[in-house]
């Protein structure tokens, strides 16, 4: 006691004591709050990435294994040629003779080229008669009139699919008489049996005739007519065949048949209307791709009809059925 006033010393804790070092200055010197605090979103960036991998492989996987149309086959035509491995071409050919065609099917630049990402058939009117193969005996002299074939035999055929081409057509209303582009399917045997048109247009004399705004759209039991063939004819939106690239399809299944034009049904057929369907397809089937020039079905070019003209092919594509 000194004075009345007593004096109490009091011992702080080692780790509040001036210059000690305790468990909660170091920890604040090693570990700074701000360091905690980047760390913590890359880990979370890091699972989201994982997290949104993980995701997208089993959408995959699933989209893989639903049932559903699978393209199979396509040319996009994005080269300077066309693809040999895909197609076969006609070259001073008479196939149509048949049909009483005019043209002489060519593999030269002027009826055949890929440019701009389209396939060009044209049919050109020639300035001097061309020597056909050796099976012109209609024409002495030479044809007057070269266009082109072209078609998946020996390369591709398939049982059943969905067959699309989108294309535009050389079918000006008034100035196209005798012109008669064509996508269609032939049985891969050589067989007669079987001829699928997914598309058939002829163009026309007379600028209102409302042919120049149609395709035909057939089914045939066999060459000889032994049933008769199935048709419809289906109008074209917008401006027609001519007026721009439309798309043209149909959908081989389970006994059905289902044409359409820019994704709208337009013919159906199946076993109740078309009982030989099955045995007339029962094989497999390639394409085939040609702008005639004259025939029975078109009738001949006039003097009206715009020459060159091409068909101009944007794709085809085959789509098989997975279930």
């Amino acid at each position: 006691m000194d004075g009345g006033v007593c004096h109490v010393r009091t011992q702080q804790p080692a780790d509040q004591q001036p210059g000690a070092r305790g468990p909660a200055m170091t920890d604040t010197l090693t570990r700074p709050p701000e360091r905690r605090s980047r760390r913590t979103p890359v880990l979370v960036i890091a699972l989201v990435v994982v997290l949104a991998a993980l995701v997208g492989i089993g959408v995959a996987v699933w989209r893989s294994q639903r049932p559903g149309w699978r393209l199979a086959w396509s040319d996009e035509f994005t080269g300077t040629q066309l693809d040999p491995a895909r197609w076969q071409i006609e070259d001073r050919s008479t196939f149509g003779n048949g049909n009483k065609e005019l043209a002489c099917l060519m593999n030269q630049p002027q009826n055949l080229r890929v440019a701009g990402g389209s396939l060009l058939l044209t049919a050109v009117r020639e300035p001097t008669p061309v020597t056909c193969g050796d099976n012109d005996t209609r024409f002495p002299a030479g044809r007057d009139y070269t266009s082109a074939m072209v078609s998946t035999r020996g390369k591709e055929a398939w049982h059943e699919g969905r067959f699309e081409i989108r294309a535009k057509l050389p079918l000006t209303p008034g100035e196209s008489q005798g012109l008669w582009p064509a996508f269609w399917l032939r049985p891969d045997s050589g067989t007669g049996d079987g001829e699928l048109d997914v598309l058939e247009a002829i163009g026309t004399a007379n600028p209102s005739d409302p042919e120049a705004h149609t395709i035909h759209q057939t089914l045939w039991y066999d060459e000889n007519g032994t049933k008769p063939k199935q048709s419809t004819v289906a109008t074209v939106p917008g401006s027609g065949p001519a007026g721009g690239f439309h798309t043209y399809a149909v959908q081989w299944r389970d006994g059905t048949m289902a044409w359409s034009v820019d994704g709208k049904q337009t013919f159906y057929r199946d076993l109740t209307t078309t009982p030989w369907l099955n045995e007339a397809f029962a094989g497999r089937f390639f394409l085939r791709l040609n702008l005639a020039v004259g025939g029975t079905f078109p009738g001949s070019p006039t003097e009206a009809t715009r020459l060159p003209a091409s068909m101009v092919v944007d794709w085809v594509k085959v789509y098989q059925w997975h279930g």
